[in-house]
């Protein structure tokens, strides 16, 4: 079998609205400026339902910010739409723990009865403002110890334009999803008459086709449930 041996494959943003506007029974010949400035609005949209369909993990980053003494709100990138994981290192001389840290509800840190206490943080609350998410640490940061804190967080889809070559801020995988998730968006659009509820059709592909991709995107580890009796137990 003679096959290409490369992975190359990455179409622009442009390529794409030109398929997903063949999907719905416009041809190429067809298209114009109107077309164009539409889909180029739609495939935005689309990733803001991308964004709103988070975890997804090509988005994922990791934040570092060293912790001040006496701080206990960090601002985080105006970018970012949910975290996962807030770890914090501690050092003292040449020696570093990380460890994990709890999250707080807005009703559990409104219930702290000191959100002034200072020491080594153990939990924190998210807030997602606009325009900047912020992360808020308890107990608040002593001068002690130098920690650092690691924020794993997801991010916003970047912007899709169709010009200089630019591609789809999508991985491989979800191609497919984002293509006919923007043929159902151009469906409303531009209704083809001889295909009723084409755009119905295209949003149960896309969703098939997005639930396909995004169940690669998850880690596949043992999940195990085990509950704390030792309480029962004491005497």
């Amino acid at each position: 079998m003679a096959t290409t041996g490369t992975y190359a494959f990455n179409p622009s943003a442009a390529d794409v609205v030109l398929n997903a506007f063949g999907m719905i029974g416009l041809r190429r010949t067809q298209l114009n400026t109107e077309h164009l400035t539409d889909a180029a609005f739609a495939a935005n949209m689309l990733g803001v339902e991308f964004t709103n369909r988070n975890p997804n993990r090509w988005q994922m980053e990791e934040v570092a910010i060293p912790l001040v003494a006496d701080t206990s709100s960090y601002n985080l990138p105006p970018e970012t739409v949910a975290i996962s994981v807030v770890g914090l290192d501690q050092t003292v001389g040449d020696n570093t723990i990380s460890r994990v840290l709890g999250p707080l509800s807005a009703a559990d840190y409104a219930s702290l009865p000191s959100k002034t206490q200072t020491g080594s943080p153990t939990s924190y609350f998210f807030s997602l403002l606009t325009p900047i998410p912020t992360l808020t640490l308890w107990p608040v940061p002593d001068g002690v110890i130098a920690y650092t804190m690691r924020v794993q967080t997801f991010k916003q889809q970047q912007d899709t334009s169709l010009i200089g070559g630019a591609t789809v801020n999508t991985p491989y995988r979800f191609l497919d999803a984002f293509t006919h998730g923007l043929a159902a968006r151009l469906a409303v659009y531009y209704p083809n008459e001889k295909r009723p509820n084409l755009d119905d059709k295209l949003n149960a592909l896309f969703a098939q086709k997005f639930a396909l991709a995004a169940s690669l995107d998850q880690e596949r580890v043992p999940l195990r449930v085990r509950p704390n009796m030792s309480s029962y137990y004491r005497r």
